[in-house]
């Protein structure tokens, strides 16, 4: 697995990579059998729905996911028509921003240089070349914890795995990529929100019932002004996706 690319606009890229602890990793005969099983998953998953017509869905369903915008879409849709759980669905917006900005922090450490196959090519741009671990993965298994008990599961987890895979499908991500990423926005959003959990029991128990709309504006401002600072700072810093 090559992490050297032949197009000069991503050579500050490739230069990184080498010095990247993803790049120190994969040293030796143990990572480089890493290496191996994970581009051999990545071929795997990349031999399926070859069809244009497959490809044109996933790639549209995948742009959905871009910064985490259509979790916060479904988070926003629930705060604003299901009243009575507002607070629950805010902290499920509140858990999709804090795996975002957790996600990309561990992007910078990390710095894995995107998958460059000369016979898989990547079949949607990306912003930047890092890779590990997938923003997507971590927004989408995030909002599943987020809002694990505010929708059915089964379908909820399920959308979020076809979000992760559809990028490896798209020569974006390896394996590794969206499983790591997975597990990072799983573990934030349901800290985040056993956090919110606990803070709701609290103020109810001081006798506090009455969840003043500003309050949830306030919230939902503020979680959704995180996100978008962070996704603009990656866009233009070449952090994110």
């Amino acid at each position: 697995m090559s992490f050297l690319t032949p197009d000069p606009r991503l050579r500050r890229e490739a230069v990184d990579a080498r010095r990247s602890l993803m790049a120190r990793a994969l040293h030796g005969p143990v990572g480089r059998t890493f290496a191996r099983v994970d581009l051999a998953g990545m071929r795997l998953i990349r031999s399926t729905a070859r069809s244009r017509r497959a490809t044109r869905v996933i790639v549209v369903f995948s742009r959905s996911g871009e910064h985490g915008a259509l979790w916060l879409g479904i988070g926003a849709l629930g705060a604003t028509l299901d009243r009575d759980r507002r607070e629950d669905w805010l902290v499920g917006v509140a858990a999709i921003g804090a795996s975002y900005v957790a996600n990309t922090m561990v992007k910078q450490v990390a710095r894995r240089p995107r998958p460059q196959l000369r016979d898989l090519p990547p079949l949607v741009p990306t912003p930047t070349q890092l890779s590990f671990p997938s923003s997507h993965s971590a927004s989408s298994f995030a909002a599943a914890a987020g809002f694990a008990h505010l929708l059915p599961k089964g379908p909820l987890y399920a959308t979020a795995t076809a979000m992760a895979v559809s990028r490896v499908h798209l020569g974006v991500h390896y394996p590794t990529d969206i499983a790591i990423g997975g597990v990072l926005g799983w573990a934030v959003g349901g800290t985040v929100r056993r956090a919110g959990h606990r803070v709701a029991e609290r103020r109810r128990a001081a006798g506090n019932q009455d969840r003043p709309v500003e309050q949830a504006a306030t919230a939902a401002a503020v979680a959704t002004a995180t996100v978008a600072a962070t996704a603009a700072a990656t866009t233009e810093n070449g952090t994110a996706a």
